[in-house]
């Protein structure tokens, strides 16, 4: 399975931002340039299926969310939604009585189709701050990766961290940390080997 692919390498943000009864469809989405936009109409669509169902769509197609960023809602929602997207988990406020506390629950073996299950009228600032130990309950050697790959980021001086950041997102996605590392290494010797060759004719000149 080749896990560099350039879906990955090239993610796309998604904008969303409330629409209303006039528009035709529920959820409405279309291309911007460098990322996507969804409408939706409140009455017809909660904001919860709304990103869910556009991950799906898109994924379809063959392009890969690299964050969810919501447009005219409120600062606490805004950050959670965004902190949750960056983790590749949907977010779903819920009043059943099974969810007592902010919790993370992975739903199949796709390592993607996770969610941040938050009790309706909880304090969303605190489930924002709840969110990190919450997701390494859930997935807890990706959380121990994820933490490597931040402390490098910041070892570096960020010269690399879109790499990182790729990196990271691989290891979400595949839930193969060892199967991502191989392959980026297999990268780099192939690079490396690449420019040794292209500068070997001109030393011999």
């Amino acid at each position: 399975m080749t896990i560099l692919t350039r879906e990955r390498l090239f993610a796309v943000p998604l904008h969303l931002h409330r629409g209303d009864a006039r528009q035709p469809k529920a959820i409405m989405l279309r291309h911007d340039g460098d990322h996507f936009t969804a409408a939706y109409d409140p009455e017809r669509a909660s904001l919860d299926a709304t990103v869910m169902l556009a991950r799906v769509r898109l994924s379809s197609e063959g392009v890969i969310i690299s964050e969810v960023i919501l447009e005219d809602h409120e600062p606490d929602l805004t950050a959670l939604y965004h902190a949750a997207s960056k983790l590749l988990l949907n977010v779903e406020i819920t009043d059943g009585p099974r969810i007592t506390e902010p919790v993370v629950k992975v739903l199949s073996q796709d390592p993607t189709q996770a969610v941040y299950f938050i009790p309706k009228g909880w304090d969303l600032s605190d489930a924002l701050a709840r969110l990190p130990a919450a997701f390494a309950n859930a997935r807890p050697e990706v959380a121990r990766h994820l933490k490597r790959i931040e402390q490098a980021k910041k070892d570096s001086d960020e010269k690399i961290n879109h790499a990182l950041d790729v990196v990271a997102m691989l290891i979400l996605e595949t839930d193969d940390p060892d199967g991502v590392y191989d392959e980026v290494l297999h990268l780099l010797r192939q690079v490396r080997a690449e420019r040794v060759a292209d500068t070997a004719p001109a030393k011999a000149a």
